[in-house]
């Protein structure tokens, strides 16, 4: 599935983001089985806080749809880039003197250089 293009129906082996909660994103492959970590082909059933989701009951429907889980609810959303962002994991990032040494070396910075340092945090 990409990203420059919409569909309005969810097909096999689509891409699509369950949206759960505002701090809950999950990308999900909509396929009927998947490989278990013995590697054995099961039925694709994922598994969230708010209980189960069948992955193969999204086929055919519409993205936006409000999905049951077994003890809540859930919303299957287009893949958009903001929403694959959002539901990466973020980390903080430390740099050590060495590390910034490297990166001062490769913007080739001198005394009178004007920097621009914008955080996300």
């Amino acid at each position: 599935m990409s990203f420059s293009t919409y569909k309005e129906v969810i097909e096999e082996n689509d891409f699509a983001m369950l949206y759960v909660n505002f701090s809950t994103i999950i990308p999900i492959r909509v396929t009927e089985k998947t490989l278990s970590k013995k590697g054995v082909e099961v039925e694709n059933i994922f598994q969230t806080k708010y209980g189960a989701l069948k992955v193969s009951d999204l086929v055919g429907k519409k993205f936006g749809t409000k999905v049951s889980l077994s003890k809540g609810y859930a919303y299957v959303l287009h893949p958009t880039p903001e929403l694959w962002t959002k539901s990466l994991p973020h980390r903080t990032q430390i740099l050590y003197a060495t590390d910034i040494a490297m990166v001062i070396l490769q913007l080739e910075l001198k005394p009178g250089c004007v920097v621009v340092e914008s955080g996300t945090g």
